[in-house]
């Protein structure tokens, strides 16, 4: 019982759905016609919505974490990389938008740009060669964007570049590396194949999503990946919350005044001991949370559910001797942190009471610690960063997970009965392409493609504006689409602080 297939977007800001979405957006909300418009918006809007920082490592089906080149979870929820994973995901966003685009790995230096094929205002067709990583792109002699070719042609496209590129000397001008940038000579060209594919909810009665514009803290957050072996410092473990480009420059002066109104209300310190900032304030990424009471509901609200009865909002087993297994499914489109569970379960003293997680559809499954093994029992227990740094099974970085509870009792008339199971599922997402609100209108949006009878969805834009906090939503009793436009008298962005996107399946 619940609903599927849901989304929330406003047309005033890209859409997180999908890579193409995202991209079409990045040309309508820049009034983008022809191709070269289109992908000089989108390495605006890119370089906005994206952070450099550690490349994500998921887990990869064969008993470890490996890295990822999964284009849409590293755009939406993710939100972070090196060279390679900004070019992965721009050449799918911009390909699967109806533009030709392919990556470039250049002059063994494993430094990857992309290149999209369209014709200047000079009339000349070519590839033109952006780097959104490094923070630049330059001019060849006629003023249009240069391609790889001729950049190796002419290195001075580089040393001595013509005014009208993007960011002087990239985003680091120390770590810039344009000494060596124009040898373009020996590139590898990649025509990347396109996965178009998009996000969805698919939420059972009664929970409750809220993507947070804060962020996750280190502790909690995804990790990029394991410390060497032997090296026990703290700079080991890179967390994945924090990116690398701050507001002022190692030059002094102001930088991304464009992008800033979009970013400082969501900028804070970095740790003093991570090795990018130094503890200078730089983006950080999203974090949020799946929260869940499925004792409030019924039984149809499990995968599946074996001598098992709920009455009262308290689950136990159907009698003695019977061995009660309740499997709850969840489901999510962004990259799972931290599972945490709180739970009392009543009982005579020897009855079983268990929890379990499996990732591969119920193939196989871990047990979860809790405070004893038998009934009476209560506390918390959880998933996700602790276990994976201890090398045990983890649900950090997965996207989908069972739950399994089960409960024995071997008393003539059973007191066996859990009376709590409450349940949050941590999520990270990239929340510079969250659809947040801006000055002006803002067309809001919620679909939903499945509805079961007697369902009701919400939706929440959580912000704050001169002190003060509001919110605005959007509801659905069945399939189909809600709209709504509202209106916000601000001055700039930064007026506009967004705190919470809430998604509600009542």
């Amino acid at each position: 019982m619940g609903a599927k297939g849901i989304w929330l977007g406003n047309k005033a800001w890209p859409s997180n759905r999908s890579c193409g979405q995202f991209a079409e957006d990045c040309f309508r909300i820049a009034g983008a016609k022809s191709d070269k418009q289109k992908a000089l918006a989108f390495y605006d809007w890119f370089t906005r919505c994206m952070m450099r920082g550690p490349n994500l490592m998921k887990p990869d089906g064969a008993g470890g974490y490996s890295r990822s080149y999964d284009t849409l979870s590293t755009l939406t929820s993710w939100g972070f990389g090196e060279c390679t994973f900004w070019g992965w995901p721009a050449t799918e966003c911009l390909c699967a938008a109806g533009l030709r685009a392919r990556r470039v790995v250049v002059h063994n230096q494993g430094h990857t740009y992309y290149e999209v094929f369209y014709k200047g205002d000079d009339g000349v067709e070519q590839w033109h060669a952006f780097d959104p990583f490094g923070g630049w792109y330059f001019l060849n002699e006629r003023g249009e964007v240069a391609s790889c070719a001729e950049l190796a042609a002419n290195p001075q496209l580089v040393q001595n570049p013509l005014p009208g590129h993007p960011t002087p000397l990239g985003h680091h001008p120390d770590r810039g590396n344009l000494a060596h940038r124009h040898r373009t000579e020996d590139q590898v060209l990649i025509d990347q194949p396109i996965r178009n594919e998009s996000l969805e909810w698919d939420l059972k009665k009664g929970m409750q999503v809220t993507a947070t514009f804060m962020p996750e803290t280190p502790q909690d957050a995804l990790l990029a990946r394991k410390p060497a072996p032997g090296d026990t410092s703290e700079d080991a473990w890179l967390d994945g919350a924090c990116g690398d480009m701050t507001p002022i420059s190692r030059l002094g002066f102001k930088r991304y005044t464009e992008h800033m109104p979009y970013w400082q209300n969501y900028m804070w310190p970095t740790r003093n001991t991570t090795r990018w900032n130094e503890g200078r304030p730089v983006r950080w990424n999203g974090a949020g949370a799946l929260r869940w009471k499925p004792l409030q509901q019924t039984l149809d609200v499990a995968e599946d559910a074996y001598c098992a009865k709920l009455e009262n909002g308290a689950l136990s087993p159907t009698g003695p001797h019977d061995f009660c297994e309740v499997w709850y499914h969840f489901k999510l489109p962004f990259l799972i942190s931290w599972l945490k569970i709180d739970y009392d379960v009543a009982g005579a003293g020897d009855d079983y009471f268990g929890l379990s997680l499996s990732a591969d559809g119920r193939r196989s499954w871990w047990s979860m610690p809790t405070r004893k093994g038998s009934a009476p029992n209560w506390g918390d227990t959880s998933s996700g960063q602790t276990q994976w740094k201890a090398g045990e099974s983890s649900l950090q970085g997965l996207q989908e997970f069972w739950l399994r509870v089960d409960m024995i009792s071997h008393h003539e008339n059973p007191t066996l009965r859990m009376q709590a199971l409450d349940i949050s599922v941590g999520f990270q997402h990239n929340m510079y392409i969250q659809p947040r609100l801006l000055p002006g209108e803002n067309p809001l949006w919620l679909t939903a493609d499945q509805m079961d009878d007697g369902t009701k969805l919400t939706a929440e834009w959580i912000y704050q504006q001169d002190g003060e906090e509001h919110r605005v939503g959007l509801g659905l009793n069945s399939a189909g689409e809600a709209a709504e436009t509202v209106s916000l008298d601000a001055p700039s962005p930064a007026d506009i602080w967004m705190t919470g996107i809430k998604l509600n399946c009542t």
